[in-house]
């Protein structure tokens, strides 16, 4: 079932919720150009910044969500200035998130997953400054409102340099709503449930005092995300009320739920305490669970041990290893012949085409596959190597990674890593 609107979600009796409810209706009542959201994950980020949105006087203008770290980092450029035709190969005009949004809003979700680079040429954005399209040479200029959220205290980042402090204060302009943990107002956690199970249910489901007891008792690490998650998974098991018995059954599989998450770390070469059973009462967390909390919290703000940074190399750098491979591979397999190595890849197909057996192939087509075989070699550090012999190139770049800048992530690099 729809849950009610996200305007309607910011509840709340605790001084906390009283004044960040003011702190909203002010900036949407003067207007704003950049706000920062903070708070920890889960608390409902998401839910403030679009109640600021939506009472703002840009309601009615574009809104683009540009979700920080989910755009890989060779494409957040594109995909935030966009890109011109020419610019690589298969570039095409595109507008990127700030062009689109020009005169309404662009929610930047978890800024500080940005790199530094990526964060000075947003600034000059925000500050109206012109920027150019990648591959471009027209700048463009646009006036769009800024909301950033980040679950880490980003004052702490700027001061320690890890995040630019001339984009920090740029955020702050107009304001900081900080979102409290579920567990600094625990006074919310009722309201909070009537509220879900009405909007889930559109009905009045009986709550025994005791569940509520519970609840409030409980420490929540997972925020309101958490809640909600309790409160289904407790509505499922007994859907004519919610009574303290299946609040507690619920509430002590969360409270096992590391034991799964030691085999894993263990695993990943995390040193874990064994998590004790929870037992019904209203207990604070056992001391293995927040030893593991605390484990993987370091892995979340991107402090992982040593041993787990070894053993995992990273999403990117794992798929350029497989990258550079099958380039090497197919530079092999075609005997030093760069086009027909660019064709054994599939270069000379447009995206979503299909090969058909027995097309013979244009010479644009051929001319394409070889760009794209040159282009991506290029891109993956292994250009240099491929005027050699095809074996001996192979071997060099699997015995030798090559050097780069440092601070820049390079795949030629991370490839060569055991």
């Amino acid at each position: 079932m729809t849950l009610a609107s996200p305007c309607s979600e910011l509840l709340g009796v605790s001084a906390a919720m009283v004044r960040l409810r003011a702190e909203l209706a002010a900036l949407a009542r003067v207007g704003f150009h950049t706000v920062l959201v903070q708070g920890e994950s889960g608390v409902g980020k998401e839910v403030v910044t679009e109640a600021l949105r939506r009472s703002s006087p840009r309601a009615h203008g574009f809104y683009e969500v540009f979700d920080c770290p989910a755009v890989p980092e060779d494409h957040l450029e594109s995909e935030l200035f966009g890109t011109a035709r020419g610019a690589f190969p298969g570039a095409i005009d595109k507008r990127g998130a700030l062009e689109r949004a020009h005169g309404g809003i662009v929610f930047f979700d978890e800024i500080a997953a940005m790199r530094r680079d990526h964060q000075a040429k947003i600034l000059r954005a925000i500050e109206g400054k012109a920027f150019r399209r990648v591959g471009g040479s027209a700048p463009i200029s646009v006036d769009v409102a800024v909301i950033a959220a980040a679950h880490e205290d980003l004052a702490s980042l700027a001061a320690s340099g890890t995040f630019r402090q001339d984009l920090y204060y740029r955020l702050v302009r107009d304001g900081v709503l900080l979102i409290p943990p579920l567990r600094e107002r625990r006074e919310d956690v009722g309201v909070l449930t009537r509220h879900y199970i009405a909007a889930m249910y559109g009905r009045d489901v009986p709550i025994e005092p005791d569940a509520v007891e519970r609840l409030c008792e409980y420490h929540w690490p997972g925020n309101v995300r958490q809640l909600h998650t309790v409160l289904r998974v407790a509505l499922r098991v007994e859907p004519e009320t919610l009574s303290a018995d299946v609040v507690t059954h619920v509430l002590h599989g969360f409270g096992a739920a590391p034991t799964g998450a030691v085999h894993s770390a263990s695993a990943a070469g995390l040193r874990v305490a064994p998590v004790p059973a929870m037992d019904s009462g209203p207990a604070a967390a056992p001391n293995g669970e927040a030893h593991v909390t605390a484990a993987f919290d370091r892995v979340a703000e991107g402090h992982p041990d040593a041993q787990v940074r070894s053993r995992w190399l990273g999403f990117h750098a794992i798929t350029a290893r497989i990258q550079r491979r099958a380039l090497l591979e197919a530079y092999e397999a075609t005997a030093g012949n760069k086009t027909a190595a660019g064709v054994l890849l599939g270069f000379h197909l447009s995206p979503g085409e299909e090969h058909v057996p027995g097309k013979p192939l244009t010479e644009s087509r051929r001319n394409l596959a070889l760009r794209k075989f040159r282009y991506w070699s290029s891109r993956l550090g292994i250009a240099a190597s491929l005027t050699r012999r095809p074996s001996q190139a192979a071997l060099a770049d699997l015995c030798h990674p090559l050097e780069s800048d440092a601070g820049e992530f390079n795949p030629a690099r991370a490839l060569d890593e055991p």
